[in-house]
Protein backbone atom coordinates (compact mmCIF):
# COMPACT_ATOMS: atom_id res chain seq x y z
CA UNK A 1 0.00 0.00 0.00
CA UNK A 2 2.65 2.27 1.06
CA UNK A 3 4.59 1.79 -2.29
CA UNK A 4 1.21 2.25 -4.81
CA UNK A 5 0.73 5.79 -2.44
CA UNK A 6 4.51 6.53 -3.52
CA UNK A 7 3.86 6.16 -7.17
CA UNK A 8 0.16 7.52 -7.44
CA UNK A 9 1.97 10.81 -8.46
CA UNK A 10 3.59 9.59 -10.89
CA UNK A 11 0.30 7.98 -12.49
CA UNK A 12 -1.41 10.86 -12.05
CA UNK A 13 1.42 12.97 -13.83
CA UNK A 14 0.98 10.51 -17.13
CA UNK A 15 -2.77 10.32 -17.21
CA UNK A 16 -2.70 14.23 -17.26
CA UNK A 17 -0.01 14.52 -19.84
CA UNK A 18 -1.94 12.38 -22.17
CA UNK A 19 -5.19 14.21 -21.60
CA UNK A 20 -3.03 17.56 -22.40
CA UNK A 21 -1.28 16.08 -25.84
CA UNK A 22 -5.23 14.52 -26.93
CA UNK A 23 -5.62 14.93 -30.53
CA UNK A 24 -8.61 17.78 -31.57
CA UNK A 25 -10.22 19.42 -34.79
CA UNK A 26 -11.91 22.67 -34.64
CA UNK A 27 -12.74 25.16 -36.90
CA UNK A 28 -16.04 27.46 -38.09
CA UNK A 29 -19.08 26.11 -39.99
CA UNK A 30 -20.56 28.58 -42.14
CA UNK A 31 -23.25 29.09 -44.43
CA UNK A 32 -22.31 29.84 -48.55
CA UNK A 33 -21.86 33.55 -47.78
CA UNK A 34 -19.81 33.64 -44.86
CA UNK A 35 -22.32 33.69 -42.04
CA UNK A 36 -21.88 31.34 -39.16
CA UNK A 37 -24.23 28.65 -38.84
CA UNK A 38 -24.96 27.51 -34.83
CA UNK A 39 -26.38 24.68 -34.15
CA UNK A 40 -24.89 22.91 -37.22
CA UNK A 41 -23.87 18.93 -36.36
CA UNK A 42 -20.40 17.78 -36.75
CA UNK A 43 -20.35 13.89 -36.46
CA UNK A 44 -16.87 11.46 -36.50
CA UNK A 45 -16.79 8.57 -38.08
CA UNK A 46 -20.48 7.89 -39.15
CA UNK A 47 -21.72 9.17 -35.99
CA UNK A 48 -18.97 7.56 -32.87
CA UNK A 49 -18.38 10.71 -31.74
CA UNK A 50 -20.22 14.49 -32.24
CA UNK A 51 -20.58 17.75 -31.42
CA UNK A 52 -22.61 21.13 -32.17
CA UNK A 53 -21.70 24.40 -33.20
CA UNK A 54 -21.42 27.80 -31.03
CA UNK A 55 -23.19 30.68 -31.83
CA UNK A 56 -20.55 31.85 -33.26
CA UNK A 57 -20.26 28.60 -35.99
CA UNK A 58 -17.31 27.05 -34.36
CA UNK A 59 -16.95 23.38 -32.94
CA UNK A 60 -13.91 21.45 -31.04
CA UNK A 61 -14.05 17.52 -31.73
CA UNK A 62 -11.71 15.25 -29.79
CA UNK A 63 -10.35 12.40 -31.44
CA UNK A 64 -7.82 9.26 -31.20
CA UNK A 65 -4.75 9.54 -32.94
CA UNK A 66 -5.47 7.99 -36.87
CA UNK A 67 -7.68 8.85 -39.84
CA UNK A 68 -11.35 10.00 -39.82
CA UNK A 69 -14.34 11.02 -41.56
CA UNK A 70 -15.85 14.14 -40.12
CA UNK A 71 -19.53 14.79 -41.47
CA UNK A 72 -21.04 18.86 -41.42
CA UNK A 73 -25.07 18.72 -41.73
CA UNK A 74 -27.42 21.80 -40.92
CA UNK A 75 -31.03 21.30 -41.38
CA UNK A 76 -31.97 22.89 -45.23
CA UNK A 77 -28.14 22.37 -46.47
CA UNK A 78 -26.11 19.61 -48.09
CA UNK A 79 -23.57 17.82 -46.22
CA UNK A 80 -20.09 18.14 -46.78
CA UNK A 81 -17.60 15.71 -45.47
CA UNK A 82 -13.89 15.74 -45.13
CA UNK A 83 -11.11 13.29 -44.44
CA UNK A 84 -8.28 13.81 -41.64
CA UNK A 85 -5.23 12.09 -40.23
CA UNK A 86 -4.00 13.05 -37.31
CA UNK A 87 -0.64 11.88 -35.18
CA UNK A 88 0.19 11.73 -31.83
CA UNK A 89 -0.51 15.44 -30.08
CA UNK A 90 -1.66 16.62 -33.43
CA UNK A 91 -4.54 19.30 -33.35
CA UNK A 92 -6.29 19.76 -37.06
CA UNK A 93 -8.09 23.29 -38.66
CA UNK A 94 -10.88 22.57 -41.16
CA UNK A 95 -13.56 25.38 -41.74
CA UNK A 96 -16.65 24.54 -43.44
CA UNK A 97 -18.84 26.30 -46.02
CA UNK A 98 -22.50 24.32 -46.20
CA UNK A 99 -23.84 25.23 -50.08
CA UNK A 100 -27.80 25.29 -49.79
CA UNK A 101 -30.09 22.28 -50.43
CA UNK A 102 -31.31 23.85 -54.15
CA UNK A 103 -32.70 20.22 -55.29
CA UNK A 104 -35.83 20.67 -57.32
CA UNK A 105 -35.99 24.33 -56.66
CA UNK A 106 -35.23 24.96 -60.49
CA UNK A 107 -37.13 22.15 -61.43
CA UNK A 108 -40.85 23.23 -63.70
CA UNK A 109 -44.13 23.54 -61.93
CA UNK A 110 -47.46 23.30 -64.19
CA UNK A 111 -49.40 26.06 -62.45
CA UNK A 112 -52.28 26.26 -65.10
CA UNK A 113 -51.39 29.06 -67.12
CA UNK A 114 -48.13 27.54 -68.49
CA UNK A 115 -45.05 26.25 -66.14
CA UNK A 116 -42.51 28.06 -63.61
CA UNK A 117 -39.54 27.38 -62.14
CA UNK A 118 -40.49 26.04 -58.24
CA UNK A 119 -38.93 28.30 -56.09
CA UNK A 120 -40.39 31.26 -57.89
CA UNK A 121 -44.31 29.80 -57.19
CA UNK A 122 -46.39 31.27 -54.45
CA UNK A 123 -49.44 29.61 -54.14
CA UNK A 124 -50.41 26.59 -52.73
CA UNK A 125 -49.86 23.86 -55.18
CA UNK A 126 -48.89 19.90 -54.26
CA UNK A 127 -46.82 17.81 -57.20
CA UNK A 128 -47.14 14.22 -57.49
CA UNK A 129 -44.49 12.27 -59.60
CA UNK A 130 -45.48 9.06 -61.56
CA UNK A 131 -43.27 6.89 -59.15
CA UNK A 132 -45.67 7.80 -55.86
CA UNK A 133 -48.61 7.28 -58.49
CA UNK A 134 -47.65 4.14 -60.13
CA UNK A 135 -45.78 2.84 -56.30
CA UNK A 136 -49.45 1.24 -55.18
CA UNK A 137 -52.28 -0.55 -57.55
CA UNK A 138 -55.76 1.24 -56.94
CA UNK A 139 -58.88 1.26 -58.70
CA UNK A 140 -58.53 4.60 -60.63
CA UNK A 141 -55.77 6.42 -60.80
CA UNK A 142 -57.04 9.47 -58.38
CA UNK A 143 -57.33 6.70 -55.37
CA UNK A 144 -53.61 7.09 -55.28
CA UNK A 145 -53.57 10.54 -54.20
CA UNK A 146 -54.63 9.80 -51.44
CA UNK A 147 -51.67 10.81 -48.31
CA UNK A 148 -49.55 12.22 -51.12
CA UNK A 149 -50.53 15.74 -50.41
CA UNK A 150 -51.53 17.93 -47.65
CA UNK A 151 -54.82 19.40 -47.08
CA UNK A 152 -56.01 16.61 -49.96
CA UNK A 153 -58.36 14.32 -48.63
CA UNK A 154 -59.39 10.91 -50.36
CA UNK A 155 -61.64 8.40 -49.60
CA UNK A 156 -62.81 5.65 -51.38
CA UNK A 157 -66.20 5.02 -52.40
CA UNK A 158 -66.27 1.31 -52.31
CA UNK A 159 -64.06 -1.87 -52.51
CA UNK A 160 -65.76 -2.69 -56.36
CA UNK A 161 -63.42 -2.89 -59.28
CA UNK A 162 -63.60 0.68 -60.90
CA UNK A 163 -64.90 2.69 -58.14
CA UNK A 164 -64.13 6.26 -58.06
CA UNK A 165 -62.65 8.28 -54.80
CA UNK A 166 -64.29 11.43 -53.06
CA UNK A 167 -61.64 13.82 -53.00
CA UNK A 168 -62.17 17.09 -51.26
CA UNK A 169 -59.14 19.63 -52.02
CA UNK A 170 -59.92 22.34 -49.66
CA UNK A 171 -63.08 20.56 -47.40
CA UNK A 172 -66.83 21.30 -48.41
CA UNK A 173 -67.38 24.57 -49.77
CA UNK A 174 -70.96 24.25 -50.45
CA UNK A 175 -74.07 22.50 -48.77
CA UNK A 176 -75.98 21.64 -51.92
CA UNK A 177 -73.43 21.79 -55.08
CA UNK A 178 -70.58 19.55 -55.89
CA UNK A 179 -67.17 19.43 -54.06
CA UNK A 180 -65.29 17.83 -56.73
CA UNK A 181 -62.19 19.11 -58.26
CA UNK A 182 -61.73 19.93 -61.64
CA UNK A 183 -59.20 17.75 -63.69
CA UNK A 184 -57.12 18.90 -66.88
CA UNK A 185 -55.31 17.17 -68.93
CA UNK A 186 -52.55 18.71 -70.69
CA UNK A 187 -54.32 21.53 -70.43
CA UNK A 188 -58.01 20.39 -71.43
CA UNK A 189 -60.36 19.98 -69.02
CA UNK A 190 -62.07 16.97 -69.03
CA UNK A 191 -65.29 15.11 -68.24
CA UNK A 192 -65.67 13.51 -64.87
CA UNK A 193 -69.35 14.02 -63.99
CA UNK A 194 -69.83 10.13 -61.64
CA UNK A 195 -73.94 10.70 -62.19
CA UNK A 196 -74.10 10.50 -66.42
CA UNK A 197 -76.11 7.46 -65.86
CA UNK A 198 -78.04 8.78 -62.71
CA UNK A 199 -77.20 7.84 -59.17
CA UNK A 200 -76.58 4.15 -58.31
CA UNK A 201 -75.23 4.59 -55.28
CA UNK A 202 -71.37 3.73 -54.84
CA UNK A 203 -71.92 2.08 -58.09
CA UNK A 204 -71.78 5.06 -60.12
CA UNK A 205 -70.04 4.63 -63.68
CA UNK A 206 -65.98 5.97 -62.30
CA UNK A 207 -65.30 7.93 -66.03
CA UNK A 208 -61.70 8.51 -64.44
CA UNK A 209 -60.81 5.10 -64.67
CA UNK A 210 -60.55 4.88 -68.35
CA UNK A 211 -57.43 7.25 -67.51
CA UNK A 212 -54.02 4.86 -67.54
CA UNK A 213 -51.59 6.08 -64.55
CA UNK A 214 -48.53 4.58 -65.99
CA UNK A 215 -49.19 7.78 -69.22
CA UNK A 216 -49.07 10.68 -66.31
CA UNK A 217 -45.49 12.19 -65.81
CA UNK A 218 -46.98 14.11 -62.81
CA UNK A 219 -49.96 15.32 -60.98
CA UNK A 220 -50.23 19.09 -59.80
CA UNK A 221 -53.09 20.30 -57.16
CA UNK A 222 -53.61 23.92 -56.97
CA UNK A 223 -55.46 24.23 -53.44
CA UNK A 224 -55.89 28.21 -53.19
CA UNK A 225 -57.62 30.97 -54.45
CA UNK A 226 -55.42 31.36 -57.82
CA UNK A 227 -56.78 28.35 -59.17
CA UNK A 228 -60.73 30.51 -59.56
CA UNK A 229 -58.47 32.92 -61.17
CA UNK A 230 -57.58 30.57 -64.37
CA UNK A 231 -60.44 28.32 -64.63
CA UNK A 232 -62.96 30.33 -63.33
CA UNK A 233 -65.91 29.05 -61.26
CA UNK A 234 -65.01 25.00 -62.46
CA UNK A 235 -62.02 25.74 -60.29
CA UNK A 236 -63.74 26.64 -56.73
CA UNK A 237 -62.80 23.23 -55.20
CA UNK A 238 -59.44 23.07 -56.59
CA UNK A 239 -57.92 21.49 -59.71
CA UNK A 240 -56.25 18.21 -60.39
CA UNK A 241 -53.41 19.38 -63.29
CA UNK A 242 -52.30 15.94 -65.08
CA UNK A 243 -49.57 16.22 -67.19
CA UNK A 244 -48.83 13.13 -69.71
CA UNK A 245 -45.54 11.76 -70.26
CA UNK A 246 -43.90 13.21 -73.81
CA UNK A 247 -40.56 12.25 -75.83
CA UNK A 248 -37.07 12.95 -74.43
CA UNK A 249 -33.90 13.15 -76.42
CA UNK A 250 -32.33 9.69 -77.52
CA UNK A 251 -34.53 6.64 -77.14
CA UNK A 252 -35.79 4.92 -73.92
CA UNK A 253 -38.33 2.05 -73.64
CA UNK A 254 -40.19 1.45 -70.57
CA UNK A 255 -42.26 -1.52 -69.55
CA UNK A 256 -43.90 -2.17 -65.86
CA UNK A 257 -45.56 -5.30 -65.08
CA UNK A 258 -47.71 -6.30 -61.66
CA UNK A 259 -49.73 -8.80 -60.17
CA UNK A 260 -51.88 -9.25 -56.77
CA UNK A 261 -54.55 -10.21 -54.67
CA UNK A 262 -57.12 -8.49 -53.53
CA UNK A 263 -58.93 -9.64 -49.88
CA UNK A 264 -60.98 -7.73 -47.72
CA UNK A 265 -59.48 -6.64 -44.68
CA UNK A 266 -62.21 -7.96 -42.50
CA UNK A 267 -65.12 -10.03 -42.62
CA UNK A 268 -68.72 -9.98 -40.36
CA UNK A 269 -68.79 -12.87 -38.30
CA UNK A 270 -72.27 -14.25 -38.84
CA UNK A 271 -74.58 -15.98 -37.30
CA UNK A 272 -74.96 -20.12 -38.37
CA UNK A 273 -78.40 -21.72 -38.49
CA UNK A 274 -78.39 -23.22 -34.95
CA UNK A 275 -77.28 -20.10 -33.32
CA UNK A 276 -80.17 -17.79 -35.37
CA UNK A 277 -83.08 -20.56 -34.38
CA UNK A 278 -82.28 -20.34 -31.05
CA UNK A 279 -82.43 -16.68 -31.16
CA UNK A 280 -85.72 -16.47 -33.24
CA UNK A 281 -87.44 -19.11 -31.04
CA UNK A 282 -86.22 -17.00 -27.85
CA UNK A 283 -87.81 -13.99 -29.20
CA UNK A 284 -91.16 -15.86 -30.16
CA UNK A 285 -91.53 -17.29 -26.72
CA UNK A 286 -91.10 -14.06 -25.20
CA UNK A 287 -93.92 -12.00 -27.16
CA UNK A 288 -95.68 -14.97 -26.06
CA UNK A 289 -95.99 -17.37 -28.76
CA UNK A 290 -96.03 -20.93 -27.75
CA UNK A 291 -94.63 -24.03 -29.82
CA UNK A 292 -91.97 -23.65 -32.85
CA UNK A 293 -91.23 -20.25 -34.17
CA UNK A 294 -92.35 -19.77 -37.99
CA UNK A 295 -89.52 -19.04 -40.29
CA UNK A 296 -89.74 -16.55 -42.86
CA UNK A 297 -89.51 -18.51 -46.44
CA UNK A 298 -90.58 -21.84 -45.11
CA UNK A 299 -94.07 -21.19 -42.79
CA UNK A 300 -96.23 -17.97 -41.34
CA UNK A 301 -97.31 -17.49 -38.06
CA UNK A 302 -100.64 -18.72 -39.31
CA UNK A 303 -99.46 -22.40 -39.97
CA UNK A 304 -100.17 -24.90 -38.11
CA UNK A 305 -98.03 -26.31 -35.29
CA UNK A 306 -97.17 -29.32 -37.09
CA UNK A 307 -96.14 -27.70 -40.10
CA UNK A 308 -94.03 -25.07 -38.31
CA UNK A 309 -92.14 -28.11 -36.28
CA UNK A 310 -91.35 -29.75 -39.58
CA UNK A 311 -90.15 -26.73 -41.04
CA UNK A 312 -87.84 -25.94 -38.18
CA UNK A 313 -86.45 -28.75 -38.54
CA UNK A 314 -85.86 -28.97 -42.04
CA UNK A 315 -84.48 -25.72 -41.55
CA UNK A 316 -81.69 -27.02 -39.13
CA UNK A 317 -80.40 -29.43 -42.37
CA UNK A 318 -79.11 -26.63 -43.91
CA UNK A 319 -76.56 -24.04 -42.93
CA UNK A 320 -75.33 -21.67 -45.73
CA UNK A 321 -72.15 -19.21 -45.22
CA UNK A 322 -73.96 -16.65 -47.79
CA UNK A 323 -70.95 -14.25 -46.85
CA UNK A 324 -68.67 -17.04 -48.29
CA UNK A 325 -71.11 -16.93 -51.22
CA UNK A 326 -70.10 -13.67 -51.81
CA UNK A 327 -66.80 -12.84 -51.09
CA UNK A 328 -63.89 -14.48 -52.76
CA UNK A 329 -60.23 -13.59 -53.71
CA UNK A 330 -59.51 -11.49 -56.57
CA UNK A 331 -56.70 -11.26 -58.94
CA UNK A 332 -55.27 -7.93 -60.16
CA UNK A 333 -52.51 -7.71 -62.89
CA UNK A 334 -51.06 -4.88 -65.20
CA UNK A 335 -49.01 -4.62 -67.83
CA UNK A 336 -47.39 -1.60 -69.63
CA UNK A 337 -44.90 -0.61 -72.02
CA UNK A 338 -43.57 2.93 -73.72
CA UNK A 339 -41.43 4.09 -76.02
CA UNK A 340 -39.82 7.60 -75.56
CA UNK A 341 -37.93 8.99 -78.83
CA UNK A 342 -36.43 12.68 -79.25
CA UNK A 343 -34.46 14.91 -80.99
CA UNK A 344 -33.74 18.58 -81.77
CA UNK A 345 -37.01 19.51 -83.23
CA UNK A 346 -39.16 16.97 -82.40
CA UNK A 347 -40.05 14.39 -79.58
CA UNK A 348 -42.66 11.10 -79.66
CA UNK A 349 -43.91 9.12 -76.59
CA UNK A 350 -46.54 6.25 -77.25
CA UNK A 351 -47.73 3.62 -74.87
CA UNK A 352 -49.72 1.02 -74.50
CA UNK A 353 -50.85 -0.97 -71.27
CA UNK A 354 -53.20 -3.45 -70.36
CA UNK A 355 -55.18 -3.88 -66.83
CA UNK A 356 -57.30 -6.32 -65.04
CA UNK A 357 -58.29 -5.38 -62.03
CA UNK A 358 -60.31 -8.26 -60.36
CA UNK A 359 -62.08 -7.60 -56.50
CA UNK A 360 -62.76 -9.49 -54.33
CA UNK A 361 -66.73 -9.64 -54.79
CA UNK A 362 -67.65 -12.79 -56.75
CA UNK A 363 -68.59 -11.86 -60.71
CA UNK A 364 -66.47 -8.29 -60.24
CA UNK A 365 -64.20 -7.33 -62.08
CA UNK A 366 -62.55 -3.78 -64.04
CA UNK A 367 -60.44 -4.23 -67.61
CA UNK A 368 -58.62 -1.47 -69.29
CA UNK A 369 -57.39 -1.67 -72.64
CA UNK A 370 -55.67 2.05 -73.30
CA UNK A 371 -53.13 3.62 -76.10
CA UNK A 372 -51.90 7.23 -76.16
CA UNK A 373 -49.45 8.91 -78.60
CA UNK A 374 -47.45 12.58 -77.49
CA UNK A 375 -46.17 14.39 -80.06
CA UNK A 376 -43.79 17.84 -80.01
CA UNK A 377 -42.32 19.30 -83.26
CA UNK A 378 -40.56 22.72 -82.91
CA UNK A 379 -39.65 23.45 -86.71
CA UNK A 380 -38.31 27.04 -85.67
CA UNK A 381 -37.03 28.58 -82.55
CA UNK A 382 -40.09 30.63 -81.97
CA UNK A 383 -43.00 27.56 -83.38
CA UNK A 384 -44.09 24.39 -81.86
CA UNK A 385 -46.53 21.80 -82.32
CA UNK A 386 -47.70 19.96 -79.91
CA UNK A 387 -50.57 17.03 -80.02
CA UNK A 388 -51.72 14.65 -77.75
CA UNK A 389 -53.64 11.50 -77.99
CA UNK A 390 -55.52 8.74 -76.23
CA UNK A 391 -57.47 5.96 -76.58
CA UNK A 392 -58.84 3.42 -73.78
CA UNK A 393 -61.73 1.08 -73.20
CA UNK A 394 -62.89 0.05 -70.18
CA UNK A 395 -65.18 -2.94 -69.49
CA UNK A 396 -66.97 -3.19 -65.77
CA UNK A 397 -68.18 -6.38 -65.03
CA UNK A 398 -70.92 -5.28 -62.69
CA UNK A 399 -72.71 -6.52 -59.54
CA UNK A 400 -74.86 -5.81 -57.56
CA UNK A 401 -73.87 -4.69 -54.15
CA UNK A 402 -75.25 -3.00 -50.64
CA UNK A 403 -78.77 -2.99 -50.22
CA UNK A 404 -79.67 -4.82 -53.49
CA UNK A 405 -77.37 -7.73 -53.70
CA UNK A 406 -74.12 -9.15 -53.00
CA UNK A 407 -72.78 -8.64 -49.59
CA UNK A 408 -74.82 -6.08 -48.52
CA UNK A 409 -77.72 -8.82 -48.96
CA UNK A 410 -75.56 -11.70 -47.64
CA UNK A 411 -75.38 -9.42 -44.52
CA UNK A 412 -79.09 -8.12 -43.70
CA UNK A 413 -81.74 -10.34 -46.00
CA UNK A 414 -80.31 -13.75 -46.39
CA UNK A 415 -81.03 -15.95 -43.89
CA UNK A 416 -78.30 -19.07 -42.61
CA UNK A 417 -81.26 -21.65 -43.68
CA UNK A 418 -81.83 -20.54 -46.95
CA UNK A 419 -80.38 -23.12 -49.34
CA UNK A 420 -78.55 -21.56 -52.38
CA UNK A 421 -80.10 -24.15 -54.72
CA UNK A 422 -83.96 -26.01 -54.26
CA UNK A 423 -83.92 -29.06 -52.93
CA UNK A 424 -85.33 -30.72 -56.26
CA UNK A 425 -82.19 -29.58 -58.32
CA UNK A 426 -80.57 -31.41 -60.68
CA UNK A 427 -76.73 -31.44 -60.83
CA UNK A 428 -74.30 -32.58 -63.54
CA UNK A 429 -71.89 -35.32 -62.98
CA UNK A 430 -69.02 -32.64 -61.98
CA UNK A 431 -71.07 -31.16 -59.95
CA UNK A 432 -72.36 -27.94 -61.75
CA UNK A 433 -76.36 -26.74 -61.85
CA UNK A 434 -78.48 -28.28 -64.94
CA UNK A 435 -79.91 -25.35 -66.25
CA UNK A 436 -83.39 -25.57 -65.71
CA UNK A 437 -85.77 -23.07 -64.35
CA UNK A 438 -86.10 -22.78 -60.95
CA UNK A 439 -82.82 -24.21 -59.51
CA UNK A 440 -82.30 -21.33 -56.62
CA UNK A 441 -84.23 -21.08 -53.54
CA UNK A 442 -85.56 -17.95 -53.94
CA UNK A 443 -87.96 -16.33 -51.11
CA UNK A 444 -89.68 -12.83 -51.67
CA UNK A 445 -90.86 -10.67 -49.49
CA UNK A 446 -93.14 -8.03 -49.85
CA UNK A 447 -90.61 -5.45 -51.23
CA UNK A 448 -89.82 -8.00 -53.95
CA UNK A 449 -86.55 -9.31 -52.39
CA UNK A 450 -84.99 -12.67 -53.29
CA UNK A 451 -83.23 -13.18 -50.51
CA UNK A 452 -80.57 -15.05 -52.28
CA UNK A 453 -77.33 -12.94 -53.76
CA UNK A 454 -75.38 -15.78 -55.42
CA UNK A 455 -78.93 -16.34 -57.45
CA UNK A 456 -79.26 -12.28 -58.01
CA UNK A 457 -75.32 -12.54 -59.54
CA UNK A 458 -75.82 -15.59 -61.36
CA UNK A 459 -79.47 -14.69 -62.96
CA UNK A 460 -77.80 -11.34 -64.35
CA UNK A 461 -75.36 -10.24 -66.53
CA UNK A 462 -73.88 -6.51 -66.09
CA UNK A 463 -71.75 -5.34 -68.17
CA UNK A 464 -70.57 -1.32 -68.58
CA UNK A 465 -68.55 -0.40 -71.47
CA UNK A 466 -66.93 2.81 -71.87
CA UNK A 467 -65.26 3.93 -74.98
CA UNK A 468 -63.14 7.03 -74.05
CA UNK A 469 -60.84 9.04 -76.46
CA UNK A 470 -58.82 12.49 -75.11
CA UNK A 471 -57.07 14.48 -77.53
CA UNK A 472 -55.71 17.95 -77.85
CA UNK A 473 -53.44 20.31 -79.38
CA UNK A 474 -51.57 22.99 -78.97
CA UNK A 475 -49.45 25.63 -81.10
CA UNK A 476 -46.91 27.91 -79.09
CA UNK A 477 -45.50 31.16 -80.59
CA UNK A 478 -42.39 32.73 -78.69
CA UNK A 479 -41.48 35.93 -80.31
CA UNK A 480 -39.13 36.77 -77.40
CA UNK A 481 -37.32 34.85 -74.06
CA UNK A 482 -40.35 37.13 -71.82
CA UNK A 483 -42.99 36.59 -73.91
CA UNK A 484 -45.17 33.68 -75.24
CA UNK A 485 -48.64 32.49 -77.07
CA UNK A 486 -50.33 29.49 -77.02
CA UNK A 487 -53.52 28.25 -78.58
CA UNK A 488 -54.65 24.95 -77.39
CA UNK A 489 -57.82 23.12 -78.04
CA UNK A 490 -59.34 20.11 -77.02
CA UNK A 491 -61.80 16.95 -77.88
CA UNK A 492 -63.31 14.60 -75.43
CA UNK A 493 -65.26 11.82 -76.70
CA UNK A 494 -66.97 9.28 -74.07
CA UNK A 495 -69.28 6.58 -75.28
CA UNK A 496 -70.79 4.24 -72.20
CA UNK A 497 -73.14 1.74 -72.81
Amino acid sequence: MHLLLRFLPVFSGMLISCALSAQTVAGVVQDENGQPLPGATVLANGGARGVSTDIDGRYSLSLSAGAHSIDFSFVGYLKTSRSVTLSAGENGVINIQLEADAVMMDDVVVIGYGVQRRKEVTGSIATIDSKQINAVRTPSFEAALQGQAAGVQVSQSSGVAGAGSLIRVRGVASVSAAGDPLYVVDGIPITQNYFLRGNSGAMNNNPLATINPNDIESVEILKDAAATGIYGSRGANGVILITTKRGKQGTQYEFSSSMGLSTPASLPNMLNTEQYLTLRQEAWENDGGTGYVWLPGFTSSGDSPEARRQAFEQALMTNTDWVSETVGIGVKHNYSFGARSGGDKHSLYAGVSYDDNGSYLLGNSYERVSGRVNGDYAPTDWLKLMVSSSLSRGINNRIDAAWSGGLGDAMSNALPYYPVYRSDTLFNADGTVQSLPGDYFLYQDEWGGTKNPVAVRESKTWITTEDRSINNASIILTPSDKLFVEGSGGFDFMHVR
